[in-house]
C-alpha cells in the first residue's frame, strides 16, 4: 500500500502495537498491589493522627496551668494590699484592681483593668477606654481619652492631688476587627466608681516605706531579665524573704507585628506591669511572702490558634526562701 509523506509521518509517530492480554495471573497481581497500597494509606493516616495527638498532648503537658488562666485581678493581686472588684456591664465584665487599697494623696495609685466577655469569660483583645476623673464637687481634674488594651489589659497610674472622694467615669468597648471580636454588634458601655483618697496616713506610710527600705539594706537583688517572644530569661528567680527585688527588663524589638509588647505579673504578689517592645524598664518590689509564685505574661501576645504554645507558656517562677 502506498502512503504519502503526511501519512508516513503519522504512521511513524503512532506505530501499531499489539493489545495486551490480561490473564488471571495478571489480575491477581494487580489486586494484590492495590490491597497493599490501601493498607499503606491506612497505616499512614493512623500514624499521622497519632503523631498529631502526641503533639497536642505535649503542648498541654508543656503548659503547667491546665486552665490557661486569664491574669485577672483576683489572680494577680491580693486583697490585703489591693482593692479588687468586678462590674457586670452586660455583655462585658469589667475587672478592676486598685493599688494601694487605700490611696494616699500625692502618692501613686495604680489602676488595672481587664475586659471580659460575660457569657464565655473570655479575655477580650483590643479593648478601648476613655477615663475621666472628677472631684467631689463634680469638677473635672483629668481626662485620658485614648486608652487601648492591645492584649486587653489597660493600666494607668495617677497621683490624686488631695484628700477627697473622686469619681472615675469610664466609656469602654472592644475594637471591631479584633482577632477575637465576639460582641456583635459593637457595644459601648458607660460606668463610674468612686475612689476615696486619704491624706492623714501619708506621713505614716512614708515612715513605713523608710522602715522597709532600712530593713532591706544589704538584701538588694538586682536581676536582669530578657523578654522576647515567647519567654522570660531567666525564668526562675530565687530571692530571700525581705529582699528588695529589682527586675531590670530588656524587651526585644522583634518582628511579630501582632502586639506591641508583653506583660509581666507575679500571681498574688501585687506586681503587674506592661513592657513595651524595644525598651528597658525596672520593676521593683519587696519579697515579703515566702513560697513559690508563678510569673507570666499578662498581655495577650500571640495569635489565638497558637496561644497554648506561645502566650500561655510565657511563664516562670519566683521562689522566695
Amino acid at each position: 500500500m502506498l502512503i504519502n509523506d503526511k501519512e508516513e509521518e503519522k504512521y511513524l509517530m503512532y506505530p501499531k502495537t499489539k493489545k495486551a492480554k490480561f490473564t488471571t495471573s495478571n489480575k491477581s497481581h494487580i489486586l494484590r498491589n492495590a490491597f497493599i497500597f490501601t493498607i499503606i494509606i491506612i497505616l499512614g493516616i493512623n500514624i499521622t493522627i497519632a503523631f498529631v495527638d502526641n503533639i497536642k498532648n505535649f503542648q498541654v503537658f508543656a503548659q503547667p496551668a491546665q486552665d490557661y488562666p486569664i491574669p485577672d485581678s483576683k489572680r494577680m493581686f491580693s486583697n490585703d494590699t489591693a482593692l479588687v472588684k468586678k462590674y457586670d456591664l452586660d455583655p462585658y465584665i469589667l475587672d478592676l484592681a486598685i493599688k494601694p487599697k487605700m490611696p494616699i494623696a500625692m502618692q501613686p495609685t495604680l489602676f488595672v483593668f481587664n475586659l471580659l466577655d460575660k457569657e464565655t469569660n473570655t479575655w477580650l483583645w483590643h479593648s478601648d477606654m476613655r477615663i475621666a476623673i472628677s472631684d467631689s464637687s463634680g469638677k473635672p481634674i483629668a481626662v485620658f481619652p485614648n486608652n487601648h488594651g492591645h492584649g486587653s489589659v489597660i493600666e494607668f497610674e495617677y497621683y490624686f492631688p488631695k484628700k477627697d472622694t473622686y469619681t472615675v467615669d469610664l466609656i469602654l468597648g472592644q475594637q471591631t476587627g479584633s482577632p477575637n471580636f465576639m460582641i456583635e454588634p459593637k457595644v459601648i458601655r458607660e460606668m463610674n466608681f468612686t475612689v476615696t483618697v486619704d491624706k492623714e496616713q501619708q506621713q505614716q506610710q512614708q515612715q513605713q516605706q523608710v522602715s522597709q527600705s532600712n530593713s532591706t539594706t544589704g538584701n538588694v537583688k538586682d536581676i536582669s531579665m530578657k523578654v522576647e517572644s515567647w519567654k522570660f530569661t531567666p525564668n526562675v528567680v530565687n530571692v530571700n524573704k525581705g529582699d528588695l527585688v529589682r527586675l531590670h527588663f530588656v524587651t526585644a524589638q522583634d518582628e511579630v507585628a501582632l502586639y506591641n509588647g508583653h506583660g509581666f505579673g507575679i500571681e498574688n504578689y501585687n506586681v503587674n506591669a506592661f513592657l513595651l517592645k524595644g525598651t528597658q524598664q525596672t520593676v521593683q518590689f519587696i519579697a515579703d511572702k515566702p513560697g513559690t509564685f508563678t510569673f507570666r505574661c499578662t498581655s495577650f501576645c500571640s495569635a489565638p490558634e497558637a496561644a497554648i504554645e506561645n502566650h500561655f507558656n510565657m511563664i516562670g517562677k519566683l521562689i522566695v526562701h
